[in-house]
């Protein structure tokens, strides 16, 4: 299996990239290939040699994070997300791994990797640590402005992969909205809430981001815009959650004394909400494997983001996916879009 990162992608490329790499490469079995210029990398990679040999694909441009998407992303060919992308449309590689900027690539994958059948836009799908048991939540910011039709391919695909993924028999799927009452939402929830209805999906109707984290639902499924709004908020309230505690913990003697002592469950629960451990979002609805980590990745992030496509490429997911959509009602096709 070969897996390919863009080495210039995120906010600490390439050093964290880099390093991450040569973590992976001390913990997966994979081969690695870094894209990106290769005079930033290589000392990088001397400085700090790999378990095993790391490929280097050079190339002098880069899409950074503050590039907009549009038609002249085509035209970069050279830029480091576009090769690493071409190379899974290629079958150099089986996987992508990238922390860059998250509407470009989607973007790219969508026009260089290529979607599954009846899929016309792919999701970030995020599995969350809902209690009791996790959940699948997409979009989570790949589409900002969404029409009906994609929410109902995303719950489609959504609730495959939570029958495969999640050992769920028949997934309960929910759309966010502010409301669980039906009615309650904006014009794309009431859009495509009798589109989900005559599905044939476990569609048990509308959701709340309270409902969600209780396991209400399976697989949560809303607009990218309102998706990546909870999923950093999200973050954020953990972050601000777990200083506090910290604070607390060393604001007295007994206050420490009780810290030292919750010191090995207080750091499973930090664990269990830090995105640096999850490596990653899959965007679901490829005809490759893409995972897309954290804009302010670290080493450890890329090294659980490899972690991740490595064992999802060993699973057969994407094909058991796609064998899935053929053999069950497809989802139906939006209208045509600039970019099909």
């Amino acid at each position: 299996m070969k897996i390919v990162l863009d080495a210039m992608g995120g906010d600490h490329a390439p050093e964290e990239i880099v390093r991450g790499a040569i973590l992976a490469s001390r913990s997966c079995r994979s081969e690695l290939i870094l894209v990106g210029d290769e005079s930033r990398i290589r000392p990088l990679l001397q400085a700090d040699p790999p378990e095993r040999e790391i490929q280097v694909v050079h190339t002098d441009d880069t899409i950074s994070m503050d590039d907009p998407a549009g038609p002249s992303l085509r035209q970069r060919k050279r830029a480091s997300m576009v090769v690493a992308a071409n190379m899974v449309r290629d079958g150099q590689a089986q996987a992508f791994v990238c922390a860059g900027n998250t509407a470009a690539l989607h973007q790219i994958a969508l026009t260089g990797v290529g979607r599954l059948p009846g899929i016309k836009r792919p999701a970030l799908a995020v599995v969350f640590p809902t209690h009791p048991t996790p959940s699948i939540a997409l979009d989570m910011g790949a589409n900002a402005d969404c029409r009906p039709e994609w929410l109902l391919q995303w719950a489609v695909v959504g609730s495959v992969y939570a029958r495969l993924v999640l050992g769920r028999d028949n997934p309960r799927v929910g759309l966010l909205s502010l409301g669980s009452e039906e009615g309650k939402g904006n014009s794309l929830v009431a859009a495509v809430t009798p589109m989900l209805k005559q599905s044939g999906l476990n569609f048990v109707g509308n959701v709340e981001p309270t409902g969600f984290f209780r396991s209400q639902v399976d697989v949560a499924v809303c607009d990218g815009f309102s998706g990546n709004l909870i999923l950093k908020t999200g973050e954020a309230v953990a972050e601000w959650f777990m200083g506090q505690v910290r604070q607390a913990a060393g604001s007295s003697p007994r206050a420490r004394l009780g810290g030292w002592l919750l010191r090995p469950a207080l750091r499973s629960l930090a664990q269990s909400h830090d995105h640096s451990e999850h490596g990653g979002a899959m965007f679901l609805g490829l005809r490759g494997l893409v995972i897309k980590c954290h804009g302010r990745a670290m080493a450890r992030t890329i090294e659980n983001g490899v972690r991740v496509a490595e064992e999802i490429l060993v699973s057969r997911l994407l094909a058991q996916i796609e064998q899935s959509l053929t053999q069950e009602a497809a989802p139906p096709e939006a209208t045509p879009c600039p970019t099909d």
